[in-house]
């Protein structure tokens, strides 16, 4: 949480920020972690890989989906 997003892999300083981390979670159904964030042009960034710097040195990609990202047509609901 609190991660910044840049959209290269490699880091230089300064680099430009297109959005952050607000909240993530592991989520057992998943078998992994996501997250929430704030992403400049998000809608127009479905599919892209961003990458999130951390202050150990390692990069963390990501990519940009849906926020509705798990039954989407809303099966489970129909059972």
């Amino acid at each position: 949480e609190g991660a910044q997003i840049v959209l290269e892999k490699e880091i230089r300083i300064p680099m430009p920020m297109v959005g952050h981390v607000t909240s993530s979670y592991f989520s057992p159904t998943l078998g992994h972690s996501f997250a929430l964030a704030v992403v400049k042009g998000g809608a127009q960034r479905m599919g892209q890989t961003v990458y999130l710097p951390m202050a150990d040195g390692r990069v963390h990609a990501a990519e940009v989906v849906s926020p509705v990202f798990y039954d989407a047509e809303g099966a489970r609901h129909h059972v």
